[in-house]
C-alpha cells in the first residue's frame, strides 16, 4: 500500500512538473510575439508610428511627377508620390515599388502588396511594396 501511494505521488509530481514546464514554454512563446509591430510612415505630411502588417492587395494612385523629400540618411532625394484612392493629398514614398518602372508624365493606378520584414541590423520592422498589377497608366494633363 505504501509503495502504491509513493508511486501515485511520483506520478502527481510528474504531472505538476509537466504543467509547470508547459507554462514556462508557453510564456516564452508569448514573449517572442511581443515584437514591435509599428514602423514610422509619412501620412499627410506627418511622420506617424503605425502598425504594419502584410497586405496582399491594395490600390494606390501614383502622381505623374516625383517630389523632393528628405532621405532617411539626410539630404534630399526624388521620391514617388502616392495616395490611396480616398485621400486628397499625395504622400512621398521614400522607397521604390518593387517591379514598377515609373515614367514621368503618366498617372498610374497600381495594385500593390505590402510585405513586412525585420531588419537584421536594427531589429525594426520594415515594409516593402511590390507591384501586383498596373491597373491603368494615362498621360497626365500638363500643369500650368
Amino acid at each position: 500500500m505504501k509503495h502504491l501511494l509513493l508511486k501515485n505521488l511520483s506520478f502527481k509530481q510528474l504531472v505538476l512538473a509537466a504543467v509547470a514546464s508547459s507554462t514556462v514554454i508557453l510564456t516564452g512563446c508569448q514573449t517572442n510575439q511581443a515584437i514591435d509591430t509599428k514602423a514610422p510612415v509619412v501620412k499627410n505630411g506627418e511622420v506617424k508610428a503605425v502598425k504594419v502588417k502584410p497586405i496582399p492587395s491594395f490600390l494606390i494612385e501614383v502622381s505623374p511627377r516625383k517630389a523632393l523629400c528628405d532621405s532617411i540618411n539626410g539630404g534630399q532625394i526624388e521620391c514617388l508620390q502616392y495616395r490611396n484612392r480616398y485621400e486628397n493629398n499625395f504622400n512621398p514614398l521614400k522607397t521604390n515599388i518593387e517591379g514598377f518602372n515609373f515614367e514621368p508624365g503618366y498617372s498610374y493606378i497600381l495594385d500593390v502588396r505590402q510585405d513586412v520584414m525585420q531588419n537584421p541590423a536594427s531589429g525594426q520592422l520594415e515594409t516593402k511594396w511590390v507591384l501586383n498589377q498596373i491597373i491603368s497608366k494615362s498621360v497626365a494633363p500638363l500643369a500650368n
